[in-house]
């Protein structure tokens, strides 16, 4: 198989990049980033972009399988003009090259309580699941995990504080409460792997149940 990945200098999408080069399912993984990576494997082939006209990346988004782990905060965004770009508008413009050269299935990290009556992030995600769906119709899967558990490479004071609070509420949700626990990055990106390869019987939306129950 061969991947392409959106946002692999990302929490998830990292870890998904490292799943796949040492998966020996998969031969080749396309990442396309804004700074190189510094990353040597033979199986990587990076394309270096500030993103800005998608469409001239085109001939370079070849593969089977489209992973997007594309993720910002308004903080890091600036606006939520450019969050809205990165979240939303980027994926679905790769979603509609990569459908048009070829690429079988996508894979998205969205998030829990994804919504268009959500508030501006879950409406966002929303917004990035229906349009990447135009193109992928049937050969999609929405990942809506609740809070990311794991380390990022900037620290968030408010995250640090999240994740200890957490640890005590988890236990607590069940039932139909049991999708917004937290999710260890690591899980959802052995999961979002394991279902790119396996897709038979699998929801196109997954929650925290059925996440766990991929790996």
């Amino acid at each position: 198989m061969k991947a392409i990945i959106i946002g692999a200098t990302g929490l998830v999408g990292n870890l998904i990049l490292n799943e796949i080069l040492s998966d020996d399912d998969f031969s080749e993984a396309r990442i396309f980033v804004r700074k190189p990576t510094g990353i040597i494997n033979p199986k990587l082939k990076e394309f270096v972009s500030p993103m800005n006209d998608i469409d001239a990346l085109g001939a370079d988004i070849q593969g089977d399988v489209l992973f997007n782990a594309l993720g910002t905060t308004i903080k890091q965004a600036g606006s939520q003009k450019e969050q809205q770009r990165i979240d939303r508008d980027l994926p679905v413009a790769f979603a509609r090259i990569a459908s048009g050269n070829g690429v079988k299935t996508m894979l998205n990290v969205s998030s829990v309580g994804s919504s268009m009556k959500g508030g501006f992030y879950l409406k966002t995600k929303a917004e990035m699941e229906k349009g990447t769906e135009e193109f992928f119709p049937g050969r999609i899967f929405h990942f809506r995990p609740g809070m990311l558990i794991g380390d990022r490479k900037e620290f968030r004071f408010a995250e640090k504080i999240a994740s200890k609070v957490v640890k005590v509420i988890d236990p607590l949700l069940g039932g139909s409460s049991k999708k917004y626990r937290s999710m260890p990055v690591d899980k959802l990106a052995k999961a979002m792997i394991a279902v790119s390869k396996n897709q038979a019987g699998k929801s196109t939306v997954l929650h925290y149940q059925e996440i766990i129950r991929c790996i």
